[in-house]
């Protein structure tokens, strides 16, 4: 693949991200080099390092454009409605998109290669979405969908954890979007029961 011509800095940012998503998806984080991101974009050196200093802070960075993705689609599908039931459905079906991102399926790969605890990275890119579900619970206590004593630190954890350990689905014959989506909505029927008065 060739770099585009006539383009501004940040055009050539997004085109590194958009290569170097494909080789971490194709080879994983371990296998995959910054010669390789080099050689798939047809760039120098000089412009990959100018960007990102390392493979880590490129990897990350796009891990962050998953979430962003994310960020924006919940934004766009959350704001006209005012049902935290209905909203935790909305939640479900975007983690079941995310899940469908080849990149995410390597993120344990790059916990274990790093060797080091920089979770703090990652937890930084999953805060707004772990905020997304404290605050759908809050709603649901306030207009009377939730019992008025969940613990919502702890359940937003769980939730949490639940929703985006659905990963290898595949592995149990639910490898189309349609048998995924079917599972993360009743993850969420399975959910409701104990979260309600």
């Amino acid at each position: 693949m060739s770099r585009p011509i006539g383009v501004n800095s940040e055009d050539t940012k997004q085109f590194i991200v958009d290569i170097a998503t494909k080789c971490f998806e194709q080879k994983g984080y371990s296998a995959t080099s910054m010669a390789d991101i080099k050689n798939e974009t047809n760039m120098s050196k000089g412009t990959i390092y100018y960007h990102f200093k390392n493979k880590e802070e490129l990897y990350l960075y796009c891990i962050q454009q998953v979430s962003n993705e994310f960020l924006h689609n919940w934004t766009m599908m959350s704001k006209a409605e005012h049902s935290a039931e209905k909203k935790l459905y909305i939640w479900a079906n975007l983690n079941n998109l995310v899940v469908q991102k080849p990149i995410m399926n390597t993120l344990h790969e790059y916990f274990v290669a790093t060797n080091k605890n920089n979770y703090d990275a990652v937890i930084k890119l999953y805060e707004p979405e772990f905020q997304i579900v404290k605050d759908i619970l809050v709603e649901g206590i306030e207009n009377g969908e939730f019992k008025k004593d969940l613990q919502v630190d702890d359940i937003a954890v769980l939730l949490f954890n639940f929703m985006t350990s659905l990963d290898h689905l595949d592995l149990f014959d639910y490898s189309t979007p349609q048998k995924q989506k079917y599972i993360f909505r009743l993850a969420i029927d399975l959910i409701l029961p104990g979260l309600k008065k």
